[in-house]
C-alpha cells in the first residue's frame, strides 16, 4: 500500500523548493532593475475544477473521478515595467487541486469515496499591455505561456499551457491593485490513468478570478 503521508511530505518539500527558487529569482531581478520592477502578491479563486468529471464502467466496477471543490490560488508576483504601456509579469501561484474518486462494485449499492487535495504550483509568464485611457485606471490585456508542477497523485496532469487575461489596474501613488479574469488552455496529460481501476482526466480549460496587489 502506498504511503500517503510520505507522498504528502514529498509534495510539501517540492512546493517549498519551487517557492524558494521563485523568491531568489525575484530578489535578483529586483536588484538588477530597481525602480522599474514592482513586486507583490496575487490571489483569487478558480472557476473550474482541476479534473474533468469522468465515469468508467468495468466488468463489475463503476468508477468516477472529479473535483468536488475549486479551492483557492495565491502566490507572489513580479512585474517588469517597460515603455509604451508594456510590461512582463511572472507569477508563482500555489493552488491545491482536488481529486475525488468514487468506486462501486456491482451489484452492490455501496459507493466508496475518497477525496484529497494535491499541491500544485503554476508559473505564468505574461506579456502585458495597458490601454492609456484614464490616468488612474487602466484596462489591460495579457498573454503568455504557463508552466505547472503538481504533486505525485496528479503528476500526470499537463505541465504546459497558454494563458490569456483581461484586467483593470488602479494605481494610487506606488500602490497597484489589479483585478483580472484569466483563461488557461492546458496541453494533453502525460498519463491518462491512476492505478489500475480509476481513470482520471484533467480539465484542459481553466478559468479564474485573481486580484494582484503590488508596489
Amino acid at each position: 500500500m502506498a504511503d500517503s503521508g510520505g507522498e504528502t511530505r514529498l509534495d510539501l518539500r517540492a512546493s517549498i523548493l519551487y517557492m524558494k527558487i521563485f523568491l531568489v529569482s525575484l530578489f535578483l531581478l529586483t536588484g538588477a532593475f530597481g525602480q522599474s520592477l514592482s513586486v507583490g502578491i496575487r490571489g483569487g479563486v478558480p472557476f473550474t475544477g482541476a479534473l474533468s468529471d469522468l465515469t468508467t464502467n468495468g466488468v463489475d466496477v463503476v468508477s468516477r473521478s472529479f473535483s468536488n471543490s475549486n479551492q483557492y490560488i495565491i502566490g507572489p508576483m513580479v512585474e517588469l515595467h517597460l515603455p509604451f504601456g508594456l510590461s512582463i509579469e511572472a507569477d508563482g501561484l500555489y493552488q491545491p487541486l482536488n481529486l475525488t474518486t468514487e468506486t462501486q462494485v456491482v451489484p452492490q449499492t455501496t459507493v466508496f469515496r475518497t477525496s484529497k487535495n494535491v499541491s500544485s504550483w503554476e508559473f505564468p509568464i505574461l506579456g502585458k499591455f495597458r490601454l492609456p485611457l484614464l490616468p488612474l485606471v487602466k484596462p489591460y490585456v495579457d498573454a503568455g505561456p504557463s508552466f505547472r508542477v503538481a504533486g505525485s497523485d496528479l503528476s500526470f496532469v499537463s505541465s504546459r499551457g497558454l494563458t490569456a487575461g483581461l484586467g483593470l489596474e488602479l494605481k494610487i501613488s506606488k500602490l497597484r491593485i489589479a483585478p483580472e479574469v484569466r483563461y488557461t488552455r492546458w496541453g494533453s496529460d502525460t498519463k491518462p490513468t491512476v492505478g489500475n481501476v480509476i481513470s482520471v482526466a484533467s480539465n484542459s480549460n481553466q478559468g479564474e478570478f485573481l486580484v494582484g496587489i503590488s508596489f
